[in-house]
């Protein structure tokens, strides 16, 4: 065999290849092409979302103002309350977030900031578990209060901001009047501007 005829014999058998079988002889009905699209799945009560997070936030506001309450009383009952307030904060905050946890997120358009609060919040109530334990063993003297003031300003463990997160959530206007309109966070927040 000319070596001409041997590529012609090659590229014949290449081109073969290439075609594959033929098609079948009736089309085969393909269904039709269908769309997906990132619309919005509702999910848990917005009423039922705001309870879960504004209850425990009551707890730990009126924590916050026995603080300066007990204060008043000296040092050691300053101290008493101010433990008691990191602890409440701690439990708030895992409550917190195995209440929205298990409520779920408000839609699938907030998933991912729902999850996000939710880890947030477990990192703070570590945060704050931390402030107790600092506080607790801090002297109870007349420089408590100062070094109560610092041990909060250094306070770690939330990774997002709790607060930017459910801000982020509340601005979204299908929640913003849920939230205006719910009876524990609108409760928790005049104990927070009353004192």
């Amino acid at each position: 065999m000319t070596r001409s005829r041997l590529i012609a014999a090659v590229l014949s058998a290449a081109a073969l290849t290439a075609c594959g079988t033929p098609p079948p002889a009736s089309p085969v009905p393909q269904a039709a092409p269908t769309t997906t699209t990132t619309a919005d799945v509702p999910g848990a009560d917005p009423a039922a979302w705001f309870d879960a997070y504004c209850g425990p936030m009551g707890v730990t506001e009126i924590a916050r103002v026995a603080i300066g309450a007990d204060g008043a009383r000296g040092a050691e009952a300053m101290k008493a309350a101010a433990v008691r307030w990191a602890s409440t904060a701690a439990a708030s905050d895992r409550k917190m977030a195995d209440d929205l946890e298990k409520v779920g997120a408000m839609s699938s358009d907030v998933q991912n900031l729902h999850d996000r609060l939710v880890k947030s919040l477990r990192l703070e109530a570590t945060g704050w578990d931390d402030v107790a334990g600092r506080l607790q063993g801090l002297a109870a003297d007349a420089k408590f209060p100062e070094r109560f003031q610092q041990v909060t300003a250094t306070r770690g463990g939330n990774s997002d901001g709790v607060a930017a997160l459910f801000e982020q959530i509340v601005k979204i206007p299908a929640y913003t009047e849920a939230f205006r309109a719910n009876k524990v966070c609108s409760g928790w927040q005049e104990l927070a501007r009353g004192n």
